[in-house]
């Protein structure tokens, strides 16, 4: 394809532009008043298994035709860290409230080194924007909290539907008034990727630490094969 016929860069987020794990377990420790639990709980582990329960959820409501009963993101982070803080012991020191506020760790979450000036680069040449699961709300403040530049913010609550359903890449390029032939889909996980291509997406595959873990995501499978959002600014305007 010639990087001509491309309008439109969609980004998953969590993984792809912000660095979801050092960044949650950073707010929850902040927030912990007990040395002894802070020294004792494994606290990646405790971030793995709440990121384990969202792609659960977002996994199960892939075929959700939408209507009142559709959980948000918030909402269901809230409601599996609820289970993982009786499971840590971590209602000896949080209270609901202190729950409610650790809950809201996903909306602060920080980008990786290249993620703000990959963007900006990006959007001087493309339109850009988000195509994450998380809700509207959760995006607009770790849009303004990691300053990232979206021209347009795509989420689960717009769509009321998760990826990898047709339904979020399909609505977004809709909204976009474009083609999916003129639309690339960035992001860290192969499976997201496969999606938007099997739909008439272009794809790049952003390698990231953490991402993807066990899998060996070669060029052939992608149509750009990135170390980072530089690398692909690179690739897309050589």
């Amino acid at each position: 394809m010639s990087n001509t016929e491309i309008k439109a860069l969609l980004f998953d987020v969590f993984g792809t532009v912000v660095d979801w794990r050092s960044s949650v377990c950073k707010y929850m420790l902040d927030r912990m008043p007990d040395e002894q639990l802070k020294q004792s709980i494994d606290w990646d582990a405790l971030a793995e298994e709440w990121r384990n329960a969202y792609y659960k959820h977002t996994k199960d409501n892939a075929t959700f035709n939408g209507d009142a009963s559709f959980v948000t993101v918030d909402q269901q982070h809230r409601h599996s860290l609820s289970i993982l803080a009786e499971k840590y012991e971590l209602t000896k020191v949080w209270s609901e409230s202190d729950l409610d506020e650790i809950a809201n760790a996903w909306h602060y979450l920080d980008g990786w080194s290249d993620t703000v000036e990959g963007l900006i680069k990006l959007k001087s040449r493309f339109i850009i924007a988000s195509l994450s699961n998380g809700n509207v709300r959760l995006q607009v403040d770790m849009a303004k909290h990691a300053k990232l530049p979206w021209d347009m913010i795509f989420a689960g609550d717009i769509f009321k539907v998760y990826k990898p359903s047709p339904k979020v890449y399909l609505g977004a390029i809709d909204m976009l008034q474009l083609k999916p032939e003129n639309v690339l889909m960035v992001a860290a996980h192969i499976y997201d990727l496969n999606a938007a291509k099997s739909l008439g997406l272009s794809t790049a595959y952003i390698v990231r630490e953490g991402e993807d873990t066990g899998l060996t995501v070669t060029p052939d499978q992608v149509d750009y094969h990135c170390a980072n959002f530089i690398d692909l600014f690179e690739q897309l305007t050589r």
